[in-house]
């Protein structure tokens, strides 16, 4: 019996251990669509050294040095598809997913205008809540 309430107990341990916390994810999102190549670059290295731990199969960037803004957005996507498939439910409130259809890629960002991070300034407002 002791053993049969340890493995359940893991197993739920694990199950939150791998929800991610979104805050830093929506910081770097913004970045992006602002065209703010070294504060996304900042996000991202914080967001690799402290939430990915359970992640590291998902999300391989980790460790890639990124010479230009157009690598991390194409890196963005990944890191997208872990967080949507990942996110704390409880930490949705106020977010929305969406989808630019020209990048064939979705986020997560706060309510409001669409704020792509695939195209920034040139194409920000490309996307639809979906």
């Amino acid at each position: 019996m002791k053993m049969v309430v340890f493995i359940l107990a893991l197993i739920s341990l694990n199950s939150f251990a791998s929800e991610l916390k979104v805050g830093n994810y929506v910081k770097l999102q913004e970045a992006l669509a602002k065209d703010d190549f070294q504060s996304a670059l900042n996000v991202h290295k914080e967001i690799c050294q402290k939430e990915l731990v359970h992640h590291s199969e998902s999300y391989k960037d980790c460790k890639k040095s990124f010479k230009d803004i157009g690598q991390l957005r194409d890196s963005f996507k990944a890191l997208s598809s872990v967080y949507i498939a990942n996110a704390r439910k409880e930490e949705m409130k106020g977010l929305i997913v969406a989808e630019c259809p020209m990048a064939k890629a979705k986020w997560i960002q706060k309510e409001g205008k669409i704020a792509n991070p695939y195209y920034g300034k040139s194409m920000l407002e490309c996307g639809e809540k979906i």
